[in-house]
Parts: C-alpha cells; structure tokens; sequence
C-alpha cells in the first residue's frame, strides 16, 4: 500500500509537470486490489492528477482507454502488483520505470503536495470500460447467433465484461468461474 501511494505521488508529479495529468485506473478481482487502488489514488490526488476509476476491468481495457480517451498513462492492479502503461497503451518506458523505482527507494528528494484547486479529483469512468466492451463487440465481421461458446473466467477481470460481449454476439454463451468474491481469483 505504501508502494501504491509513492507511486501515484510520483506518477502524478511526473505526468503533470506541464499540465493537470489524466490518469486511468483499472483493477482485477483480488480484494487487496481495493486498498491498493485508494492508496494509487490518494498519492495521484496527492500530487494533483485526476484518477479514472475503471474499477474491475482487464488490462486491454486500461490500454484500450488510455489510447482512445487521451490520458497520460494507465495503471493496472494485477496479482497484487502494478502494471503502468504509457500514453500509446503499452509499458511505460524503462527511464522513467527507473525514475519510479529511485523515488521509491528514496533517491530522488520528496515531491511537492498540490495544494487547493491544484489537487486532484477521482472520477468513476465506468462508461471507459462500456466504451471498451462496445469495440470488442465491433471487432467480428459477422455475429456469433447459435454459437455455443464456454467460457471460464477464472474468477479475475474478465468476469466483468466477457459474457456481455458473447452475448451481444448472439452467442449461446456457457460460463463458469464468474462470481469473484475477492479471494477465489
């Protein structure tokens, strides 16, 4: 949780030099993704980004949101970890994965706090992640109508948007595994 707000202090900082950063947040099933995720956001806030809550959500819908929403880069919480992805939707750069890292380990000097309306404001961009499910939807060029399709969901973040999309396909749609509790991923 200290990791995931030092991170977000320095994300925020680093993205928003020049401008109030855009910054898009996405988050498997796990429920220490929750904590991690408030933490991400107040360092963010903190240092006076925006945060984009995708809330449960797969990886290439961070990516997805990041390139067609103009954000400066996306932060996905996968197997209790972070995954940051650049403004192209792709893993951040090694220079400034390194740069994260030295403020972690208290290289670089402390960062300075936004203050009053520089600070940062959490939104909930659920419709980012709609928005991702209409593109999957549109990617097959014919639909899917007396298709059986089996789906295992694991339990993880593709529980939230996999059978919308088959079943907007008209797909006779099987699945299993799609009642995360937190702690069956």
């Amino acid at each position: 949780v200290d990791h995931a707000f030092q991170e977000g202090r320095y994300a925020g900082w680093y993205y928003g030099r020049d401008h109030k950063a855009k910054i898009v947040i996405g988050k498997d099933t796990r429920r220490s993704s929750y904590m991690f995720e408030y933490a991400l956001v107040a360092g963010l806030t903190a240092s006076g980004a925006d945060a984009y809550l995708l809330h449960v959500t797969t990886t290439p819908s961070v990516s997805y949101a990041v390139r067609t929403e103009d954000f400066d880069c996306g932060i996905m919480f996968y197997d209790n970890g972070i995954k940051l992805l650049n403004g192209n939707g792709q893993k951040i750069e090694a220079e400034v994965e390194e740069r994260i890292e030295a403020y972690l380990d208290g290289e670089i000097e402390e960062l300075p706090l936004a203050t009053r309306e520089d600070v940062g404001r959490t939104i909930d961009f659920a419709s980012g992640r709609n928005r991702y499910i209409g593109y999957l939807i549109s990617i097959p060029s014919r639909d899917f109508k007396n298709i059986k399709v089996g789906l295992d969901c694991a339990n993880g973040s593709s529980s939230a948007i996999a059978k919308s999309v088959f079943d907007a396909l008209r797909a006779k749609t099987y699945v299993i595994n799609n009642q995360p509790d937190g702690t069956n991923i």
